[in-house]
C-alpha cells in the first residue's frame, strides 16, 4: 500500500498540484500520531490520515487554498475552537497540523527520502515553521535535537522545528518455515512488516505455505548476509533446531536488531545459552534474547503463540514495556 508521501509525490509526477498535510503536535485523545500524513491533490482527492477522519474534510478545504496560495501554513483543532465541534474532536483531542504544497523542491525531496528509505537509511526531514525551509538530515551527522528524534524513531516538534523521522520498513525474519511462523508471517504483513522465512528444508519452505517473495530456502548463515541485519529488523528463531537456529540468533545479536526472540522452554533456552556463551557470546548479548519467545498471555495453539510474538515485536519496535 502506498503511504500518502508515495501518493503526493505521483501525483506531482503527472503534473496534478498537490499539498501534504503532516501532523506535528497532538494532545490527549488524538487518533493519529505525530508524522501522520494526508495527500490532496487539486480535485480533492486524498490518501492517508491525520484523524482517522474527524478533521480530513477541514484539512482538505486548507489543502486547497495552500495549493492556490504556495504558502505553508500550520492549522489547530482542539476542544478550546468552536470549529472542534464541527470536525469531530469534542472528546479533549487536540491537533496541529503542517500543510505544504509539493513544489518541485519539496518533490526533490521526498524522493531523497524515499531513496535513503529503500537503502535502509534512516534520514529525518526539518521543517522551520518560522521559515518555512526544510533540510534533509542522514543519521551520520545530525545535530543533538535531530539525532536523538533519529535513535527514538520518532517525529517530533521541537520549539520551531519539526523533524519528520523516515526510518526503513520494519522487518522480521523468521528462521523455520514451520506452522507458527505461518501465523506469524500473516500477522506481520497485516502490520506493514516486511517479512522473510527462512528454511533450508524443501519441505517446508514451499510457495504453498508461503508467500514466494517471503521464502529463503537455505541456511540462515547464507541468507543473513544478503539481507542484513539492521535496527528496524527483528528476528525470531523458531525452529527448535540449533543448526538453523543458532547462526541466525548469533547474527542477530551481533547487530542492531530491535527485537530477538526464540522458541522453546526455559529448560531449552537454558541449553541454547550454554551452547552460544560456549561458542564466545557473552552475558550482555545473551540478555537481549527473548525466550520463551512472546508476550505472556496464556497463548495456546499455533495462531496464539504467533499472536503472542508479535505482540512482543510491537512493543519492543514502540519501546513499550511488555
Amino acid at each position: 500500500m502506498e503511504t500518502a508521501a508515495q501518493q503526493a509525490m505521483a501525483w506531482a509526477q503527472a503534473g496534478r498540484p498537490c499539498a501534504l498535510a503532516t501532523v506535528i503536535e497532538t494532545w490527549g485523545s488524538a487518533p493519529q500520531p505525530v508524522g501522520s500524513q494526508l495527500a490532496v491533490d487539486h480535485e480533492g482527492n486524498f490518501a492517508g490520515s491525520v484523524s482517522g477522519g474527524c478533521v480530513e474534510g477541514a484539512v482538505i478545504t486548507e489543502a486547497q487554498e495552500v495549493m492556490a496560495s504556495g504558502a505553508a501554513r500550520v492549522v489547530d483543532f482542539g476542544v478550546a475552537d468552536e470549529t472542534a465541534w464541527k470536525v469531530g474532536l469534542a472528546c479533549g483531542g487536540r491537533i496541529r497540523i503542517l500543510v505544504e504544497k509539493v513544489t518541485a523542491e519539496r518533490l526533490a525531496l521526498l524522493a531523497a527520502v524515499e531513496q535513503a528509505v529503500a537503502a535502509r537509511r534512516a534520514v529525518a526531514v526539518a521543517t522551520d515553521l518560522a521559515s518555512g525551509t526544510t533540510r534533509l538530515v542522514p543519521e551520520q551527522g545530525a545535530d543533538a535535537e535531530v539525532g536523538a528524534a533519529l535513535r527514538a524513531g520518532r517525529s517530533r516538534l521541537v520549539e520551531q522545528q519539526f523533524i519528520a523521522v523516515h526510518v526503513p520498513q520494519p522487518r522480521l525474519i523468521i528462521t523455520g518455515a514451520v506452522h507458527i511462523a505461518q501465523h506469524l508471517a500473516g500477522l506481520a504483513r497485516g502490520v506493514g512488516f516486511a517479512v522473510a522465512v527462512i528454511d533450508p528444508r524443501g519441505a517446508f519452505a514451499t510457495v504453498a505455505r508461503f508467500p514466494a517473495d517471503a521464502l529463503h530456502e537455505g541456511w540462515p548463515e547464507e541468507v543473513l548476509p544478503q539481507l542484513g541485519l539492521d535496527a528496524c529488523t527483528a528476528l525470531a528463531a523458531l525452529t527448535h533446531d540449533p543448526k538453523i537456529d543458532d547462526p541466525a540468533l548469533m547474527a542477530a545479536l551481533a547487530s542492531e536488531a530491535f527485537y530477538i526472540g526464540a522458541l522453546g522452554s526455559r529448560r531449552t533456552h537454558g541449553q541454547r545459552l550454554a551452547r552460544l556463551s560456549s561458542r564466545g557470546v557473552d552475558e550482555a548479548a545473551l540478555a537481549r534474547i527473548r525466550a520463551p519467545i512472546g508476550l505472556a498471555i496464556g497463548a495456546e495453539g499455533a495462531a496464539e503463540i504467533a499472536l503472542a510474538i508479535m505482540a512482543e515485536i510491537i512493543a519492543a519496535l514502540r519501546r513499550a514495556t511488555p
